[in-house]
C-alpha cells in the first residue's frame, strides 16, 4: 500500500502542452508522462485531428503525494480559466493502491 499517494491524469489541448508541461515542473513534479496526439470527444465535441473534427489533445499523467495532487488541482484549475471557449481541459485524481 502507497500511503497518501494519488495519480493526477490531466487531458487537455495538445497547444496546451507547453504550458502543462511548465506547470508540472514549476510545481516540482519531477516525473511525470506525457502521451501526444490523443483523440476523442468530450463536453467540448470531438478532437479527431481530421478536417472535419479538428484539433487533438494531449494526456498528462504523474503520481504524486497526496499534498502535492491538491497543489496541482488548485494550479490546474487556474490554468483552465485561460483556455479559449471551445477548448477543455479536464484533471483527474485517483488514489493509488500499490507501485511495484
Amino acid at each position: 500500500m502507497c500511503a497518501m499517494m494519488k495519480m493526477v491524469i490531466v487531458i487537455c489541448p495538445e497547444l496546451r502542452e507547453e504550458e502543462v508541461s511548465n506547470l508540472m515542473r514549476t510545481h516540482d513534479v519531477k516525473a511525470f508522462t506525457l502521451i501526444k496526439d490523443v483523440i476523442g470527444a468530450g463536453e467540448t465535441g470531438p478532437k479527431m485531428g481530421t478536417q472535419i473534427w479538428p484539433g487533438k489533445s494531449i494526456l498528462i499523467f504523474a503520481v504524486v503525494d497526496d499534498a502535492k495532487s491538491g497543489e496541482l488541482k488548485a494550479a490546474l484549475k487556474q490554468c483552465s480559466l485561460s483556455l479559449y471557449p471551445g477548448e477543455g481541459m479536464r484533471a483527474f485524481v485517483m488514489p493509488i493502491e500499490e507501485i511495484v
